[in-house]
């Protein structure tokens, strides 16, 4: 009898963990993911989240895009602990280790020209080896003389050991092997002395103590060469984790074109940061085969990192528009309606619309709630309450189809409406079933022309709702104006 698979270790000692983006635009799904895992893991084992802006990239780095981040972020209800602590204001920290580096011996001054490099890189793979450089470390002094002269600047590169390698123990990927013989001597200090990525992202991880190191695959190429530096500058790495990559329904990685793409626009597309926490919780990890909606309590409570997939994550912005939808449903009708008014105000729909659209809005929310798959979708449903009757083209095209079944129809009903005293979703639902089943009509071949009829759209809140909402007066008005048309066109055929 086989053995089965070994089983995947969980995270069960308090984590110092973080979350280190680079403030060069919004935050993308996949570093909302990234945070996400490292906040759940803090919480769940009692641990500590510490927020690093990466901010050493002195060209695209903003202040906005830093900003937006943590709003982001704090959007999604996901609190740090430490930070946000700049790497852009560790640069003496960073400049001690390389001349740490520089003393041991574990670096060296590389002059090469990009020129150089690239003919080392395809002697290399002209002799099926792997296209890695590595600089010169014997020049004379002569020669040194004569590169200065020609006003080169030399890097710092570290001096890779050839015949080694480096196994990383990875939660998420098990062992993985890197032989030395493929990392080229990667550099750590540009010929300006300011330090690159790897170099300072390892003394921070080492000089902040971080423990467990949880981020995207598309990193796992540089974890070796930092656990390198961490070992000469006499730190132990940390432990790892690599999270598969997020991708689009067509597998290809996930971008603007597949819809929302970063956390900004989830929020101005009207999601609840509940059911994007969710849905970015489950881009690769799971609990079991069946729930798909959490709390942050319970997503704290049920995370493990030993259940994060291998496999590449699809985030779906359909079944994300269905989670979403869920959510509305279940929110309590006053919460909903202040969760909708404040989307409204901070979009600026309100604004534009003038007096009493508040209170528009705040009427019609119990209505829409049971159709929005997100709050933008609101003007979809109810923007008719907000505009003078008219009938869209679309609208108008299915009333015109047969013009004497939708006189029959919406003169029916108008019928039953116009004496009703008693304008509520309950009494209108009787009276209308009633004529209905008088009139022997399918429900849809009855009820469609009056709610276009009504609301002048193919798609809207639900005809007795949206009676309730206008009132006898405007709802016998907008009748009649449609039966005046419709007369018209019967008349003049």
């Amino acid at each position: 009898m086989g053995k089965g698979k070994p089983k995947r270790r969980g995270i069960d000692v308090p984590a110092r963990v973080r979350f280190a983006p680079s403030p060069t635009g919004s935050l993308h799904v996949g570093g909302a993911r990234t945070a996400l895992f490292n906040w759940l893991i803090a919480r769940n084992t009692g641990g500590t989240f510490v927020l690093r802006v990466e901010d050493t990239d002195r060209e695209r780095s903003t202040p906005e895009s830093e900003a937006e981040i943590l709003r982001a972020l704090t959007w999604l209800g996901l609190d740090w602990d430490e930070g946000p602590l700049r790497q852009s204001e560790r640069g003496q920290a960073h400049q001690a280790a390389v001349e740490r580096l520089r003393q041991e011996g574990a670096i060296y001054a590389a002059w090469e020209t990009e020129e150089e490099l690239e003919a080392q890189r395809a002697a290399a793979r002209a002799d099926k080896r792997a296209p890695v450089v590595r600089g010169r470390r014997d020049h004379t002094e002569d020669e040194l003389d004569a590169l200065r002269a020609e006003g080169r600047e030399p890097v710092w590169r570290f001096a890779v050991d050839t015949a080694g390698r480096t196994e990383i123990d990875d939660y998420v990927r098990g062992t993985v092997t890197f032989e030395h013989a493929a990392i080229e001597d990667f550099v750590v200090a540009r010929s300006d002395g300011s330090p690159t990525y790897n170099l300072a992202a390892a003394v921070d991880d080492a000089e902040m103590g971080i423990t467990h190191v949880v981020r995207g695959e598309d990193h796992i190429s540089n974890t070796p060469k930092q656990m390198m530096i961490m070992r000469a500058l006499g730190h132990e790495p940390p432990e790892y984790a690599h999270i598969p990559l997020i991708l689009g329904p067509d597998k290809k990685r996930l971008s603007k074109r597949h819809g929302a793409a970063s956390v900004e626009e989830l929020e101005s597309a009207g999601f609840l940061p509940i059911a994007a926490l969710n849905a970015l919780a489950l881009c690769g990890w799971s609990y079991d085969d069946k729930t798909t909606m959490f709390t942050p309590e319970e997503l704290v409570e049920k995370f493990s990192i030993a259940r994060v997939s291998k496999s590449p994550a699809v985030f779906d912005m359909k079944r994300l528009e269905v989670l979403n939808g869920r959510y509305l449903r279940t929110t309590p009708d006053d919460e909903f309606a202040d969760i909708l008014v404040a989307y409204l105000t901070d979009t600026g729909y309100l604004a534009e619309r003038g007096d009493g659209a508040e209170e528009i809005a705040r009427r019609s929310a119990p209505a829409v709630k049971r159709k929005l798959g997100t709050l933008g979708d609101y003007d979809g449903l109810a923007g008719w309450l907000f505009r003078p009757h008219d009938i869209e083209p679309e609208a108008w095209e299915v009333v015109t189809k047969d013009v004497k079944h939708s006189v029959q129809v919406i003169g029916a009903g108008l019928g039953r409406i116009e004496t009703l005293e008693e304008f509520t979703v309950e009494r209108l639902r009787e009276e209308l079933s009633d004529q209905l089943h008088i009139l022997g009509e399918a429900a849809r071949d009855f009820l469609e022309p009056q709610r276009i009829a009504l609301t002048g759209q193919l798609v809207s809140t639900g005809i007795y709702e949206s009676l309730e909402m206008v009132g006898r007066d405007e709802a016998v008005s907008r009748y009649r104006s449609t039966l005046a048309r419709l007369a018209e066109l019967w008349q003049s055929a």
